[in-house]
């Protein structure tokens, strides 16, 4: 499908000459990819996406329901760092959302919002984004990327699963991580079912309160890998609150420091949020310096308590979690998911293994990046990226770069949660915009860079 036909390019403007760029994915990280390219790069070019799936979805991550929770605040959803009033200022001009629930009473920078309202302005966003270029040519590829490789004339080559090569100048890729249902079972009769939720995080809680509060489910058992649960935001949104204690450049001195500044907190009445959102603004340049070890030793060991900090529920979702713990509508279960089946699921907990039976399961947990796949498989033996040490995606820089094992820039990005092992907290949703932007800024600046330089060639000739 083609969004921007040819004819729409100056005429001077031959489509062959064009810089050619795709993106694989169209989940919510390719298109902020998008709009950042659309919005950032001023120079003429192609873009194609490609996904097998034929809509585009504004949602906060690949393959989650539109109408699921949105855990970052409205005044944090702008698709354009230099406008974060943007979301805001749309959601007051449109009468289809002004007056929902989600976004009246008290602050709306302070609000949180269903994922279907953010689709609705991320993909409007989009397409204003696309009318302002008549010099862009987009085209949406409904296939999947079986393998990127060095294309013989230079630039990289894209392989889709239906066999089609074409040559491009950069790929970006987008596909990020998403949820899925396996196993739905039997639907039963209403109001009388046991439903399981796999999954510790926020979109497993938000899914579990959603059954409940639908009469879709009588008792819901939901089961968490490390027993965590995410934690609650704050009442209001709350700044970075830093100590005027030097930081730490070791994991346990982090974490020391972290312990002790949340108990000042507590014992001031200011809560912990604050820490947290300091804590985070550091981690980034806290985790660079760590050493292979200690990061091996935060995966195993630290990062399910620190993801249940910051991957916060709304307080409202939270205190009705606490009402269903209490009332026995949810039971929290700890264990390892060995096995799926249409009528429960076998789990490995501290007893052993244990089936337990239900009329449906649901499964939220967080697919991780699977670099056995065909397409990461594919980039790895060309020597065009890297393993992070943790294997949780592959290494990039600040701005989604990444490099290949001689260390050159080939003209490959690996946006969002691909980075998770380089850069801590790029799967929420104001980092993934801004990361965005940062990567379209970096291409820009290479493709002018790579013209200036096939231009001195040719002069030497």
């Amino acid at each position: 499908m083609t969004l921007a036909p040819a004819q729409l390019l100056p005429q001077s403007q031959d489509a062959d000459t064009l810089a050619r760029i795709a993106i694989i994915g169209r989940g919510f990280t390719g298109l902020m990819t998008a709009i950042a390219l659309l919005k950032t790069v001023h120079r003429p070019f192609h873009l194609v996406m490609f996904d097998p799936y034929p809509k585009i979805d504004g949602g906060e991550s690949i393959g989650r329901p539109a109408s699921g929770l949105l855990n970052s605040r409205v005044r944090d959803l702008s698709v354009d760092p230099a406008a974060r009033d943007d979301f805001r200022h749309w959601l007051e001009a449109n009468d289809g959302w002004r007056d929902r629930d989600q976004v009246v009473s008290g602050n709306v920078d302070h609000a949180f919002v269903p994922g279907e309202v953010f689709s609705a302005y991320a993909y409007q966003r989009f397409s204003e984004a696309l009318r302002e270029r008549a010099d862009v040519m987009v085209q949406v590829r409904a296939e999947s990327v079986a393998a990127i490789g060095r294309h013989p004339r230079g630039g990289l080559s894209v392989l889709s699963d239906e066999g089609d090569q074409a040559r491009f100048d950069a790929v970006f890729l987008a596909t990020g991580y998403g949820l899925r249902e396996i196993a739905e079972g039997n639907a039963g009769p209403t109001g009388a079912r046991e439903v399981q939720v796999i999954g510790g995080g926020v979109h497993a809680v938000d899914r579990a309160l959603r059954l409940l509060a639908a009469g879709e489910a009588s008792h819901v058992t939901l089961i968490s890998a490390s027993g965590f649960l995410p934690q609650p935001h704050a009442p209001s949104a709350v700044g970075a609150v830093s100590s005027d204690r030097p930081f730490p450049n070791t994991l346990r001195g982090a974490f020391r420091h972290l312990r002790e500044a949340a108990n000042r907190a507590a014992l001031e009445g200011t809560g912990w949020q604050g820490i947290m959102n300091d804590f985070r603004l550091r981690a980034r340049e806290l985790w660079q310096g760590l050493t292979p070890e200690e990061r091996r030793r935060f995966k195993r060991h630290v990062k399910p308590i620190y993801d249940s900090h910051r991957n916060r529920l709304p307080l409202g979702h939270y205190e009705r979690l606490r009402r269903a713990i209490d009332s026995g509508a949810i039971t929290v279960r700890k264990g390892k998911v060995e096995r799926i089946a249409t009528n429960g699921v076998l789990l490995s907990g501290a007893g052993g293994l244990q089936v337990l039976p239900a009329d449906r399961t649901i499964d939220c947990r967080v697919r991780p990046t699977d670099l056995d796949s065909p397409l990461f498989r594919s980039l790895l033996s060309a020597q065009l990226a890297r393993r992070d040490e943790l294997d949780l995606g592959i290494l990039v820089d600040g701005d989604g770069r990444v490099f290949s094992q001689t260390g050159a820039f080939e003209g490959l990005f690996a946006m969002g949660p691909l980075g998770l092992g380089s850069l801590p907290d790029i799967d929420l949703v104001p980092q993934i915009v801004v990361q965005a932007h940062a990567a379209a800024d970096a291409l820009g600046a290479w493709l002018a860079e790579t013209a200036s330089s096939k231009a001195a060639e040719s002069r030497m000739r």
